[in-house]
C-alpha cells in the first residue's frame, strides 16, 4: 500500500467513487487532480491563491466532483482546506463527502451576521472541512442565491477563512445556466473554468469566459475532463 494510501482514512474508500483521488490514488486521474494541485499551489501569481472558484462552462454537473477532488488532493498534500458548496439550487457535496447539509452557507449569509460561527463540517478526511451549502433552498429564505453570493456577508467569509485554512475551494453552479458564479468570481482569488472534452461547445465555453471577464474574475486557466486521462489544465 502507498503512503497516500495509508494516509486516507478506511471510512471514505467504500463508495466514495467519485473520489478518485481518495479511492484510486496510482490511476492516472488522481494524478491530473494532483498535478491541478500544483498548478495552482505553485503558480506564479500575485497575490497568491487562497480562494479558488470552480466554473462550469456546461460539462454535464461534473464541477462538484472536480472541486471535491481538487480539495481532497490538497487535504492530502497537507494543507488545511474549507471546501465550500456554493450551488445553492441543486448541492451534490455533501452527498459526495456524507456529511450533513442540515445547516450550510445559504442560512448563514441569510442572517446576515458575519460574528456567527461558520457551519463548517468535519470530513473523514484529515485537513478537508465542508461548507454545505445548507437545508433551505434560497428563495425559501426571501432571497435569490445571486444576491447571497454577492452579498457583503459572502464577502467577509471568504476573508475570515484566510485566517483559518490554507485554501479555499468553491463549487458553483453553470453557466450560464444560471448567474450564481458570476456573484461570486470577483471575490475569489482565482477561478478556474470547466471544459468538457467532446461535450462542451467553443462557443459556450467563450461565453463563460466573457461573462467571468466582464465582471472582473481573475481566470487563471481551463481544466479539460474527460480526455482519457481525466482531469487535466
Amino acid at each position: 500500500m502507498s503512503q497516500l494510501q495509508d494516509r486516507v482514512p478506511s471510512q471514505l474508500r467504500p463508495g466514495q467513487v467519485d473520489l478518485a483521488v481518495v479511492t484510486a490514488p496510482t490511476a492516472p486521474v488522481a494524478e491530473a487532480y494532483r498535478t491541478l494541485r500544483s498548478s495552482v499551489k505553485f503558480a506564479d501569481v500575485t497575490p497568491p491563491i487562497h480562494s479558488l472558484a470552480i466554473a462550469d462552462s456546461g460539462t454535464g454537473g461534473q464541477h462538484a466532483v472536480v472541486a471535491a477532488n481538487l480539495a481532497a488532493a490538497f487535504a492530502l498534500g497537507g494543507d488545511t482546506v474549507a471546501l465550500i458548496d456554493a450551488v445553492l439550487r441543486e448541492p451534490r457535496l455533501h452527498q459526495l463527502l456524507g456529511v450533513s447539509n442540515e445547516q450550510g452557507l445559504s442560512e448563514w449569509l441569510a442572517r446576515g451576521d458575519v460574528g456567527q460561527p461558520l457551519p463548517l463540517v468535519e470530513t473523514a478526511l484529515p485537513g478537508l472541512r465542508l461548507l454545505p451549502a445548507g437545508h433551505a433552498p434560497a428563495e425559501a429564505l426571501g432571497v435569490s442565491p445571486i444576491d447571497l453570493l454577492g452579498s457583503d456577508a459572502c464577502a467577509a467569509l471568504l476573508t475570515r477563512l484566510r485566517d483559518e485554512v490554507a485554501y479555499v475551494v468553491i463549487d458553483t453552479s453553470p453557466l450560464p445556466e444560471y448567474g450564481d458564479a458570476l456573484a461570486l468570481a470577483p471575490r475569489v482569488d482565482g477561478v478556474l473554468l470547466l471544459v468538457r472534452s467532446g461535450h462542451t461547445k467553443r462557443a459556450a465555453a467563450q461565453r463563460a469566459k466573457e461573462a467571468l471577464d466582464r465582471v472582473g474574475a481573475r481566470v487563471l486557466g481551463a481544466v479539460l475532463t474527460d480526455t482519457g486521462r481525466g482531469v487535466l489544465r
